[in-house]
C-alpha cells in the first residue's frame, strides 16, 4: 500500500512539475558515455550537440531520450552542450565540424562518422539508422544478428528469423552457413537515411573520431 501511494505521489509531482526540455538535455549531458568509448567498445555512437537557446533542440529532446532508453545498452550516447563555453566543448565542435545546432552525428563501431542529421529527426529515422549500425557492428565482430537483435558467435551456423516472424514459436526461415557469414562481414549496409556530410572537402581520416 505504501509503495502505491509513493508511486502516486511521484506521478503527481511529475505532473505538476514537468521536466523541461533543457533540464532533460542537461541530464543526458551529465550521464553521457565517456568520449573514450567512441570507437573502442564495439558499439556504434550517437553524438548530439545542443544549446539551451536552440528551439529545435528542445523539440528534439523527448525523441532523443526515447531513443536513449531503447538503445542505451547497445549504443554509446554522447550529448554535448555546444554552448557550454568550455575549452572541451569548443574542441568537440571543431573535431565534429559543427556549423549548426542541433547537430547529431552517427558513428559506426570503429568511430567513423557515417552521417550527420540536422534539426528535429523523426524517431523512425533514428531507429532505422541505428538498427543498421548495430547490424554492421555485429557483422564486423564476426557475429550475426538474428531475431531482433540476438547474436550468434562466429564459426557456427546461424538460423535467421524473418523480420515478420519474431514472435515466439515461429520457425526460422533462412539458414546462414559459415561461408555466408564471411561474405556478410564484407557486406556492410549503407545507412537508410543520410542527410549531411559534415566532413566534405576534408581528409577521410578526419571522419574517424578517437579520444
Amino acid at each position: 500500500v505504501l509503495s502505491f501511494f509513493a508511486a502516486f505521489a511521484n506521478y503527481a509531482y511529475q505532473f505538476v512539475h514537468p521536466v523541461t526540455a533543457v533540464e532533460l538535455l542537461s541530464e543526458m549531458t551529465s550521464t553521457s558515455a565517456p568520449l573514450e568509448s567512441i570507437g573502442r567498445n564495439g558499439k556504434p555512437t550517437l553524438v548530439d550537440f545542443w544549446a539551451p537557446w536552440c528551439d529545435n533542440c528542445r523539440v528534439a529532446a523527448p525523441t532523443l531520450r526515447e531513443i536513449e532508453k531503447e538503445y542505451s545498452d547497445r549504443v554509446n550516447f554522447v550529448v554535448i552542450n555546444g554552448d557550454g563555453g568550455t575549452e572541451l566543448s569548443y574542441q568537440l565542435i571543431s573535431k565534429f565540424n559543427v556549423d549548426a545546432i542541433p547537430h547529431l552525428a552517427l558513428l559506426d563501431e570503429e568511430g567513423v562518422v557515417q552521417t550527420t542529421l540536422i534539426g528535429p529527426i523523426p524517431v523512425s529515422v533514428l531507429r532505422a539508422d541505428i538498427d543498421t549500425l548495430l547490424e554492421n557492428a555485429a557483422l564486423a565482430s564476426g557475429t550475426t544478428v538474428v531475431s531482433n537483435g540476438n547474436v550468434q558467435e562466429e564459426g557456427k551456423d546461424v538460423l535467421v528469423m524473418s523480420p515478420n516472424d519474431s514472435s515466439e514459436g515461429q520457425q526460422p526461415q533462412v539458414e546462414v552457413s559459415q561461408q555466408q557469414q564471411q561474405f556478410m562481414v564484407q557486406s556492410k549496409k549503407e545507412l537508410p537515411y543520410k542527410m549531411y556530410d559534415a566532413f566534405r572537402g576534408r581528409p577521410d581520416s578526419d571522419r574517424t573520431i578517437r579520444f
